[in-house]
Parts: structure tokens; C-alpha cells; sequence
């Protein structure tokens, strides 16, 4: 689901506590890019009006809490993914909790942010998302970095890598080089540039390896790229 340079970032939010919400509302509004199409109170009622919304007006991207009533954040964010796998998630909030981040990435969130980012770097956050990007806020980067780098990260690290087959994988070479550009950190334009192929056609490739490695985005990837030396 592609936003051009010219259109407006559709987002939705998902926050419990209600005056952040409107603190949110009030943030995105100042921003002429961004469309804030929808905002809930809880993962239940978010489900429940985006499997209504018509195709063009459906988020771009869904801002998400992770401590909500009932179903939390992260099974809010499988659920949506399940449903609408094009949805991208960036999950908002105040935890730097290691298992959560690695639990929200397993989900399938694109990226981690904390609730005391400022507006303007949650917008290059969203900005970057839609480039293909895995933004996440300065102070999680290392705990991230180190739970790549970390074969003993956790039994949850373990499971992450062990439910992919290795003899499953049966990547092109195609997918291999694209691959090595989603470990490197290059965004799909820049990949689109480099291999002479258009950012639909690299989205294409790389829902292709998410499916062969059994992932939902690009951090789980990595992971599974450079534990089994893929690249």
C-alpha cells in the first residue's frame, strides 16, 4: 500500500488513554501530509471498523499502543496483519521492554517509537515507514542491535528462527540480492534504482521472502538472514 510524494499519509491511531489520543489528533492535524483517518480506544473496535473501511480509505499506516483493555497492542497488530498484511504497523509506546519489542516485531509491527518522541520525528518515522524503512526510536536501537547479534537473546529469539525450515527457503538470486539490501538497510527506492526495477515490482520480491522465511517484516528477516547466512 503506497503513499506517493504528492499523497496524503493515511494513519490511524490506537490509544487507550484518552487524553493522549487527543494530544495525538491534535499533533497530526498541524501536518498537511498526514490524514489521520481514524483513531480507537482498543484493538477490539480497530479490528472492527478497518475491515469496513473502504479499499481507498484504508491507513497507510496504524499507530499502535500496546498496553490496551482486553487483546493488547501486539495481538491487535497479528490480527491486523493477518487481515491486511499491505497495513503497516509502528507500535507507539512508553516500553523498552526487550521481550515487547521482540514480541511486536514477531507480530509483525514495522517499527517501535516512544510516546515521548516528538511530533515531528514521528512524522519522519511514518515518512520513512512507506520508503520501505524499519524506523525506531534512538534510545531501543542498541537493544535491538543486540538481540540480532544475540543467538541467546531468549527462548522467544529461539522460536522466531526455528519455525523457519532452512531447506524451505528456496530463494532467486533475485530475492538473495534484494535480501542483501534489506540487511544493509536500503529503503525499496533505492533498491528499485539499484537493480533497474520499479518499487512495486521490489515489493513484490519481498513479499515473496517474508513468505519464504516465513516472516512478517523486514527485522525478523534480517534475523533469519544472517543467523543462517543467507547473505
Amino acid at each position: 500500500m503506497d503513499a506517493s510524494s504528492d499523497q496524503k499519509i493515511r494513519i490511524a491511531l490506537v490509544e487507550d488513554n484518552a487524553t493522549l489520543r487527543k494530544r495525538f489528533e491534535e499533533y497530526f492535524s498541524l501536518y498537511e501530509r498526514i490524514e489521520l483517518v481514524a483513531s480507537y480506544a482498543s484493538g477490539e473496535a480497530a479490528l472492527n471498523s478497518i475491515k469496513k473501511m473502504q479499499p481507498s480509505r484504508l491507513p497507510h499506516i496504524v499507530l499502535m499502543d500496546i498496553e490496551l483493555p482486553n487483546i493488547s497492542g501486539i495481538e491487535t497488530t497479528q490480527k491486523l496483519k493477518e487481515e491486511f498484511p499491505d497495513i503497516e504497523v509502528m507500535m507507539l509506546t512508553v516500553f523498552e521492554d526487550q521481550n515487547k519489542i521482540l514480541q511486536s516485531i514477531q507480530a509483525g509491527a514495522s517499527g517501535y517509537l516512544l510516546k515521548d518522541e516528538s511530533p515531528d520525528s514521528i512524522v519522519e518515522a511514518l515518512e520513512e515507514c512507506l520508503r520501505g524503512g524499519a524506523p525506531i526510536s534512538q534510545s531501543l536501537a542498541r537493544k535491538v542491535l543486540g538481540m540480532l547479534r544475540a543467538p541467546s537473546a531468549g527462548s522467544s529469539a529461539a522460536t522466531m528462527t526455528s519455525s523457519a525450515n532452512e531447506d524451505s527457503f528456496d530463494l532467486s538470486d533475485r530475492e538473495i540480492e534484494l535480501l542483501q539490501g534489506l540487511v544493509q538497510g536500503e529503503v525499496y527506492t533505492t533498491l528499485a534504482a539499484k537493480f533497474f526495477i520499479s518499487p512495486h515490482t521490489v515489493r513484490t520480491h519481498i513479499r515473496n521472502i517474508y513468505k519464504k522465511l516465513q516472516v512478517h517484516n523486514r527485522a525478523h528477516a534480517v534475523r533469519i538472514a544472517i543467523e543462517k547466512k543467507l547473505v
